[in-house]
């Protein structure tokens, strides 16, 4: 199984769940305390395993193109898809921990006062977790996608 099987399917599992995090870390302030670390932590392991992930799938894209070019065959466009969405959310991924990084300790630390910034805040966060879900949901369907047009569909 090639490496970056395991990496995504990594980013597929911490993506989301450090989204959901940052959402309730944004909008419910009583559990902001809580949340601080686990959230911080999160974030980082996502930007680390979505780099993996993409550092592997750029070896296994190399892989199968220089597969295909020796049996004369174009790889399938989807697999080029898949790669340019696995840049995004590792993109996406990134702007949400730096967001996270930001608010955590600066905005939305725990004990501050609410306002309008907080409010600009967690608008700014809960647009960074939508385009990690985006992302997230985009680069899966991508990747499935790929994989499936290198195999023969059962008759019908």
């Amino acid at each position: 199984m090639p490496v970056h099987v395991i990496a995504a399917h990594l980013v597929v599992i911490t993506a989301p769940l450090t989204a959901l995090l940052a959402l309730g870390y944004a909008w419910r302030p009583g559990i902001r305390r809580a949340l601080r670390l686990p959230l911080v932590a999160a974030g980082v392991l996502n930007v680390a395993l979505a780099v993996w992930a993409e550092e592997a799938g750029s070896t296994l894209y190399e892989a199968l193109r220089a597969s295909a070019a020796r049996a004369g065959k174009d790889l399938p466009a989807t697999v080029l898809a898949h790669a340019h969405q696995g840049d995004a959310l590792t993109a996406v991924s990134f702007a949400l921990a730096v967001t996270v990084l930001a608010v955590v300790w600066w905005v939305l630390a725990p004990g501050r006062a609410r306002g309008a910034g907080a409010v600009a805040a967690s608008c700014l966060l809960t647009a960074a977790v939508a385009a990690v879900w985006w992302y997230t949901g985009t680069t899966l369907v991508a990747g499935l996608e790929s994989v499936w047009a290198q195999h023969v569909m059962w008759p019908s």
